[in-house]
């Protein structure tokens, strides 16, 4: 049984008439009363009372008939999600972030993405960037929004989204609270609220290279895992740490004062990262996404 058995039946079960069933189906009366025999002898049942004007269906032909448009119904479904997932506009996109990209761009273009693909379900994790990583090399997600930049690998490929700088994130009695700016050696004497080291890339490992160029090694005050944490942290006193500038801007009144930092700058870059050679049509879509999102960002207010 094909396809076009039940296409065939489902023209004649709906006129109850040869003639008007083949020429909606632009073929011949002959053929389609040879296919519509073979339906029937294929199933060992009679599905028409071919005695009567107009033609009628037989109980099993009534069924058959309503079976077979669910059928129909269901192929051309399939046949019309199938296409949609292949052009990246259904399906599932899997993506890993972290925390301090919700505070540069990923709501816009995770808003940008729904806005035009609504009917691909995106799954957001939240993790450390060598989790990112890691999770990209097994497939468990798709594209990962991280900082620092992965170190290069084959078969990954990064894209950068945002480079913007660190500002020093004090409490509010740190006696250079009050500053336009401080340079990064001043900070020399205070305790920090890093990240884990290890494993690598890690944001720490970017900090503790800057304080290097500054001379000096900070000391750890206090070892968390994320950005919200070593907020609160340092709004009590715990210690001080560098954070990128916009989750500054987002972090506003909460007993912490967030000071510029004298040149030379310490960056903050943001990449985009996925598997270069599985870039599926969902995955080209949100990186289109994404640079556009980086150009605006990037032009002149």
């Amino acid at each position: 049984m094909e396809l076009r058995h039940l296409r065939y039946f489902v023209a004649l079960g709906e006129e109850l008439n040869f003639t008007r069933a083949a020429e909606r189906l632009h073929i011949a009366q002959p053929p389609l009363s040879q296919q519509i025999r073979q339906l029937e002898d294929e199933l060992g049942v009679t599905l028409l009372q071919r005695n009567s004007r107009p033609v009628r269906l037989t109980e099993a032909g009534e069924l058959f008939l309503a079976r077979a448009r669910a059928l129909l119904a269901s192929f051309e479904d399939a046949v019309a999600d199938t296409r949609r997932v292949g052009r990246g506009q259904a399906g599932k996109l899997a993506i890993g972030f972290v925390g301090s990209a919700m505070f540069a761009g990923l709501p816009d273009i995770v808003s940008s993405y729904r806005d035009a693909f609504p009917d691909v379900e995106l799954v957001l994790d939240e993790m450390l960037a060598a989790e990112i990583a890691e999770a990209l090399r097994r497939r468990r997600i798709d594209v990962g929004f991280v900082r620092p930049a992965l170190l290069a690998e084959a078969g990954l490929a990064q894209r950068l989204i945002l480079d913007e700088p660190y500002v020093a994130a004090l409490p509010r009695a740190h006696p250079l609270a009050a500053r336009s700016d401080i340079a990064l050696a001043e900070l020399s004497n205070d305790a920090f609220v890093l990240y884990p080291v290890r494993p690598e890339p890690s944001v720490t490992g970017l900090i503790v290279a800057a304080c290097q160029d500054a001379g000096f090694t900070p000391r750890l005050a206090q070892e968390v895992l994320h950005l919200q944490t070593a907020i609160g942290l340092i709004a009590a006193g715990v210690g001080v740490s560098l954070v990128p500038e916009a989750a500054a801007r987002a972090q506003t009144g909460r007993g912490v004062a967030y000071v510029p930092l004298a040149a030379p700058s310490v960056m903050a870059p943001l990449t985009i990262a996925w598997r270069d050679e599985d870039v599926s049509p969902a995955v080209q879509r949100l990186l289109d996404i994404a640079t556009r999102w980086r150009e605006t960002a990037a032009a002149p207010a």
